[in-house]
């Protein structure tokens, strides 16, 4: 038997509506990932999605709370990634790319010069965030996140590897997009 969607999706066909809740609530109870996707997708209020399980996920992967723990960063990226599959609205997902780096930078502030692999990360993320920001027509957007991202980076423009050289170029980028 074949394993992929295609044969997923014609066993699902003939299933009743009954059926179809029993299923999802039994993918539910089954893995608290499954929830934070469901109440994401579904769960929407005024102020937008809860995105702290994700911020968590994030947090944890970046700054986890013992001080000998490794950064996962893989692990914080795919957070985002399942966010973005769940839901993917645009300021959300900024809002976790941004406090990627945010949870990055505390720990370099608190624990002082990381290695050249922490920078990268959190440098590719800060750059793939002014990205997506500057991909966008909205000026109020632009001078929204270039005063926040401005304030992040004064918080850590003097840290090594050149990381705070590499904000500002990322920051010049979104400067001269409001141009």
């Amino acid at each position: 038997m074949t394993k992929n969607w295609t044969a997923i999706k014609g066993a699902l066909s003939g299933f009743s509506r009954v059926q179809l809740l029993g299923l999802v609530q039994d993918l539910y109870r089954a893995d608290p990932k499954n929830q934070d996707f469901l109440h994401v997708r579904f769960l929407i209020s005024s102020e937008g999605s809860d995105i702290s399980p994700y911020k968590k996920r994030i947090k944890a992967a970046i700054n986890p709370s013992r001080w000998d723990a490794p950064i996962k960063y893989r692990e914080a990226r795919r957070a985002i990634s399942d966010y973005n599959k769940a839901r993917g609205h645009l300021d959300e997902t900024l809002e976790l790319m941004f406090y990627y780096v945010k949870c990055g930078n505390d720990v370099t502030l608190e624990f002082g010069d990381m290695d050249e692999a922490f920078y990268d990360s959190m440098g590719s993320m800060f750059g793939s965030l002014v990205k997506k920001i500057t991909a966008q027509s909205d000026p109020e957007l632009k001078a929204l996140w270039l005063d926040r991202l401005d304030k992040e980076h004064q918080r850590v423009s003097d840290t090594g590897w050149g990381y705070g050289d590499e904000l500002e170029d990322h920051l010049e980028d979104l400067r001269a997009s409001q141009a």
